[in-house]
C-alpha cells in the first residue's frame, strides 16, 4: 500500500522523510531526484526501504497554502487579543 511522505528536512547526504501515519525513514537524496525540503510524494514503504515514488506538487502545494492561511488566522487572533 502507497503512503504519502513530506520531506522534513535534510541531514547531510540524507532526507528524513515523514508519512502521513508518522512513519519516519532517511533516504538518500540521491533516490529522491531533484526533490527538496517540503516537498512531497506517494511511496511503497517495506522493510524500511521506499519503492514506486511518485512526485505530488500539487498536494505540496495544497498543504503550503493550508499552512499559509493557518498562520494568518493565528496572527489575526493574536492582534484581537
Amino acid at each position: 500500500m502507497k503512503k504519502i511522505f513530506s520531506i522534513d528536512r535534510a541531514e547531510g547526504d540524507l532526507f528524513v522523510c515523514i508519512s502521513d501515519d508518522d512513519d519516519t525513514v532517511n533516504v538518500k537524496k540521491e533516490l529522491l531526484g531533484g526533490m527538496q525540503v517540503r516537498d512531497v510524494f506517494s511511496a511503497e514503504l517495506s522493510d524500511g526501504k521506499l519503492s514506486d515514488i511518485t512526485p505530488m506538487p500539487e498536494e505540496r502545494d495544497r498543504r503550503l497554502e493550508a499552512n499559509r492561511a493557518r498562520l494568518k488566522r493565528l496572527i489575526e487572533r493574536s492582534k484581537k487579543s
